[in-house]
């Protein structure tokens, strides 16, 4: 399976460590020049992205982690040599606080698309999947799911205006094509539709390495109630009926993937 390190920070003891945040025109040789400049002064990338752009011309936002441990000049020097070779108007410099710990500090608000966006790591999450579960029992499986829920409904409704744009009105379609991909790519799991129906409502999903189950290994019974009412909220908004979504297997139990049944 493949996983992709999103960045938002480094720890490397003993580096001299920086951040550089910029802004660019997409132009087609800015990578390499990028590159040339980095490989002259001797400093090694260790995290570069580009945030997205839709036309050419439009700015992107580069954001680097650069070790300066064996470098030939300082991070002043190289957003100098930024600015003039790739004609980028500003850059801005990200100083470690602590030595060998480098995290980006400027980026804010971070989005989805048009939306803002929160990061939340699984030792985060466990905190209300798994904690609250033992401190609140039954009513907290209950809370999960709600808050699934409504989440869903938000979520159901941004898709149906991204099939929208793209001219696409079959919902099933864009539970398949849109939906599932926005849930695997923002980490909740991979989504896998087996088959699904709108008329009546009805179809079956597996979701591999499903976050919320993976908190919960060794249960003795199905374990997802976020993602369950996440995922009932969706098809809810997408199909305009109620939906409901009811786990029969479940990788916290011992199952090789959890599966859904919609009715």
């Amino acid at each position: 399976m493949n996983h992709f390190e999103i960045g938002r920070f480094l720890v490397c003891p003993g580096r001299k460590v920086y951040g550089v945040l910029a802004q660019s025109k997409a132009k087609p040789h800015i990578l390499k020049e990028l590159a040339s400049i980095l490989a002259e002064e001797n400093v090694t990338t260790l995290y570069l992205s580009f945030s997205k752009t839709v036309k050419t011309e439009q700015l992107t936002t580069i954001l680097a982690f650069l070790d300066f441990t064996e470098a030939k000049s300082k991070i002043e020097d190289l957003a100098d040599r930024m600015k003039e070779k790739l004609l980028i108007e500003d850059v801005k410099i990200i100083k470690p606080k602590i030595d060998g710990f480098i995290a980006d500090t400027i980026s804010n608000p971070l989005k989805i698309g048009d939306s803002k966006a929160i990061l939340l790591r699984d030792i985060g999450i466990k905190g209300f999947v798994v904690d609250l579960r033992e401190r609140m029992g039954s009513a907290a499986e209950a809370i999960l799911y709600y808050l699934g829920f409504e989440a869903g409904l938000e979520f159901g409704k941004s898709h149906k205006q991204i099939g929208e744009k793209l001219g696409v009105k079959d919902n099933v379609k864009i539970f398949k094509d849109i939906s599932a991909s926005m849930f695997i790519c923002v980490g909740y799991g991979i989504m896998e539709v087996v088959n699904l129906e709108e008329n009546p409502p009805r179809g079956t999903i597996r979701i591999y390495n499903c976050f919320e189950c993976e908190l919960g290994k060794k249960s003795e019974k199905t374990y997802s109630h976020l993602i369950r009412g996440m995922t009932a909220g969706v098809l809810t908004k997408l199909f305009n009926k109620q939906v409901s979504v009811k786990e029969v297997k479940c990788i916290a139990k011992g199952d090789p993937y959890c599966e859904f049944e919609i009715s």
